[in-house]
């Protein structure tokens, strides 16, 4: 059987992502006594990544479902859902 040549369809249309962030860090690691992560720069040197805020800090809005989606009310069941099979075994 003959080894192909053609590139595969899909690595043609392969590009990288549009929103892509730069971080200033190549490798991180835990720190065992804190249990935090600790990052690296490429000549190993500690990078400070706390940023001024908390790690609690939302940086996106929230998202929520619809009212048939559940969330804190979620829609009363279906008639056919609701009912008990009472018949002995």
């Amino acid at each position: 059987m003959p080894i192909a040549t053609e590139a595969p369809w899909g690595s043609q249309r392969l590009a990288p992502y549009p929103n892509t962030v730069q971080y200033p860090f190549t490798r991180t690691s835990i720190d065992p006594e804190t249990q935090t992560t600790l990052y690296f720069d490429t000549a190993g040197q500690p990078v400070d990544m706390s940023g001024g805020h908390g790690t609690n800090q939302s940086t996106s809005s929230p998202t929520s479902t619809g009212a048939d989606g559940g969330g804190s009310q979620p829609p009363a069941p279906a008639d056919s859902d609701a009912l008990e099979d009472h018949v002995p075994d």
